[in-house]
């Protein structure tokens, strides 16, 4: 087995694992809440007529955040550890406390997926929101159609990590140094 297939077999079983204990009962939720049709939200479906309402909204959610779960391999920012394995997005909320602990124990960075994006051109992960008073962005969002790849070409926008930015800013400088020399050779050619 591959080591790539053997990180997301891994991952897989222990997040298939989390949504089983919570539906069995064995443990509950970080922070969630089910609404049962005329009773509002309730916290953990405990009286009996509740409880098949909850647990299967409870079986949705968590099977939903799995399935939509981010990763990035990277932080792109200064001032985190890179993980072992890669970084990972959610709502934690609708998991287990246990599962992310688990899951930093295996290697890989649990954050939150409300205040983490990735930079659109590294994909490496980029913090969104305020982690301390002195926090600055590392990133600059764009709305362009660009192709960072191809300064000529128009196609995509989103945030932009500002080593990627600083590396897009300089192969533009060079392109148009090198558009420039050589309109001049055209021009002295044509005098």
């Amino acid at each position: 087995m591959s080591a790539q297939h053997s990180k997301r077999f891994d991952l897989d079983r222990v997040l298939a694992a989390a949504v089983r204990s919570m539906i069995a009962g064995r443990h509950s939720p970080h922070c969630w809440h089910a609404w049962v049709q005329g009773k509002g939200y309730v916290n953990d479906g405990s009286p009996v007529f509740d409880r098949a309402d909850y647990l299967q909204q409870l079986e949705r959610a968590a099977k939903s955040e799995v399935e939509n779960m981010g990763s990035a391999e990277k932080y792109a920012e200064r001032g985190y550890t890179q993980p072992a394995r890669c970084i990972l997005f959610a709502n934690w909320n609708v998991l287990p406390s246990a599962a992310g602990d688990l899951l930093e124990k295996l290697g890989y960075a649990c954050e939150w997926s409300d205040e983490w994006t990735t930079c659109s051109d590294c994909q490496r992960a980029l913090r969104t929101s305020p982690d301390g008073y002195d926090w600055r962005p590392y990133f600059e969002f764009f709305e362009s159609d660009r192709n960072w790849s191809d300064p000529y070409h128009v196609s995509e926008s989103g945030d932009l990590c500002l080593d990627c930015l600083q590396e897009w800013a300089c192969s533009a400088r060079e392109s148009e140094r090198e558009e420039l020399s050589e309109r001049a050779s055209e021009e002295s050619e044509a005098s």
